[in-house]
């Protein structure tokens, strides 16, 4: 008995070692190895209750084994349901999960020569809802930047430009308000503008006087013109195609556009800053208030002849101003105090309206009655009454000016023609005075009344052009009486 004893004890000594070595394989080998170990386990439990001399003591070995394999066979499945990613780690900060390492290598090798960064990529077994793969990328083109400190000049929240510092950056608002000059007036900034320290690709960074070139012309393309001799404000807004208060807005510097002198350099297109500078200041002014003019009906003067009753006079007025600029042209204007120191004084004109008759027309010229105005604001004759032209007789003035110079009626009466009707004269305006009466003004650039309205004499009427049959710019003055061309100079 005591041999028998001794006999199990060993078998049961060397099964124990024997199940505790498989129990150590099977922990130790993971996943896979626990699916092969089943079928030796099974063996084994076979060999064991074979062998054994207590049924009792196989059952409680082979639970212990069972209860090992299934653990291990638990966390094999646990590994199954996860998927092999990587982790992402940009000088050693984390950044993200991607499954595709290929990809991370692809790029880095497309950024070698300019990556500054070192990228490390830990393979694990997770369970992944998303990935990184974007932001990764984002990171690592980031990581080929040299990143320095500057300041964001940020207006009414967008960044305009990025320069070096803080005091470079109020250079720049400086030297912007200082083009708008305002004496013992407010200069200040209408937009909201911040100063933001930031840290970024130092690409960014604009020279100082880009910066200033970029904000203070804004978008808008700027060119110039330089003044020829003859030139006219109207000529150069016209032939550029802007208006007389565009042109006069693009060049707020000039303190009277109206004086151009040859040479001089003009701003064609008005620069609109990226940060609009305010500008505000009181001023003194007289301002001339222009009299009335009114007509009465006289018979004893012949149909537009004309006599001045009682001379008019201008008032005046003198105010103080508020005056508010926005880059240097006028937006708004407050009147803070006014103070009358002439009333103005009303003309009043005599008007004939006893008609006079011609009984016939030989050709001379036919005499005019009451006063005439120069129908033209400068220029000289340039073709006389007369003259043969091609063997025909010029019955007309013509006067040479530059396009655009103004044009004035020669005397009070009707407009009956603001047109051009393919005849040779352009742009035409008649006038009828009465009396059997009409100027004619040829060839004009611009007509500013239409037929039906009552002019003055001495009224803008348009400009001196080349319209129509015309080699020049000039004006055609022609006078009719009773249909007949005569000699324009006595109606002058």
């Amino acid at each position: 008995m005591g041999k028998l004893s001794e006999r199990w004890n060993d078998k049961r000594r060397a099964f124990v070692s024997v199940s505790r070595e498989g129990i150590k394989q099977g922990i130790r080998k993971g996943v896979k190895k626990a699916k092969d170990n089943w079928p030796l386990f099974k063996a084994k439990a076979r060999e064991e209750l074979r062998t054994t001399f207590t049924v009792r003591n196989a059952v409680a070995s082979v639970a212990v084994l069972a209860l090992a394999v299934a653990g291990t066979y638990t966390f094999a499945e646990k590994v199954q349901a996860t998927e092999l990613v990587y982790r992402v780690y940009i000088d050693g900060d984390y950044y993200g999960l991607v499954r595709d390492k290929t990809m991370v290598d692809a790029q880095m090798a497309a950024l070698a020569p300019k990556l500054h960064a070192e990228v490390r990529l830990e393979p694990v077994h997770q369970t992944v809802t998303f990935t990184s793969e974007a932001y990764v990328a984002k990171a690592l083109e980031d990581s080929t930047k040299i990143m320095t400190d500057m300041v964001a000049v940020r207006v009414n929240g967008r960044d305009l430009v990025y320069v070096r510092n803080e005091a470079t950056a109020q250079a720049l608002i400086d030297k912007l308000k200082a083009q708008y000059p305002s004496k013992n007036g407010k200069v200040e900034l209408a937009d909201r503008v911040d100063f933001i320290p930031i840290k970024d690709d130092i690409k960014l960074l604009t020279d100082p006087d880009k910066a200033f070139k970029m904000i203070y012309e804004g978008t808008n393309e700027k060119r110039t013109y330089v003044v020829s001799r003859g030139d006219s404000l109207w000529d150069i807004a016209n032939r550029n195609k802007m208006t007389l208060e565009e042109l006069q807005a693009a060049n707020p510097q000039i303190p009277d556009i109206d004086a151009i002198a040859e040479g001089q350099n003009i701003n064609l297109v008005a620069s609109d800053p990226l940060i609009d500078v305010k500008t505000t200041t009181e001023e003194n002014r007289e301002i001339i208030k222009n009299y009335e003019i009114e007509y009465r009906d006289d018979n004893s003067l012949y149909m537009g002849d004309e006599r001045v009753i009682q001379e008019g006079k201008e008032g005046k007025t003198k105010q103080t101003v508020r005056v508010t600029k926005i880059n240097g042209i006028v937006s708004k204007e407050d009147v803070l105090k006014e103070e009358v120191l002439n009333e103005p004084v009303k003309e009043i004109i005599a008007k004939g309206t006893k008609r006079q008759t011609f009984s016939s027309y030989t050709g001379g010229s036919a005499k005019a009655s009451g006063n005439w105005a120069y129908p033209i604001g400068g220029g000289y004759i340039s073709s006389q009454y007369g003259e043969m032209r091609g063997g025909k007789a010029h019955l007309a003035l013509d006067i040479a000016a530059a396009t655009g110079t103004p044009v004035y009626a020669s005397n009070s009466g009707t407009v009956i023609r603001a047109s051009a009707n393919g005849d040779g004269y352009g742009n035409c305006i008649m006038i009828d005075h009465g009396g059997g009466i009409i100027s004619l003004y040829g060839h004009l650039s611009s007509m500013n009344v239409s037929a039906g309205q009552t002019v003055q004499k001495g009224q803008y009427i348009g400009g001196v052009g080349s319209t129509g049959w015309s080699t020049g710019s000039h004006l055609h003055y022609e006078v009719r009486v009773n249909g007949y061309q005569v000699n324009p100079a006595p109606y002058m």
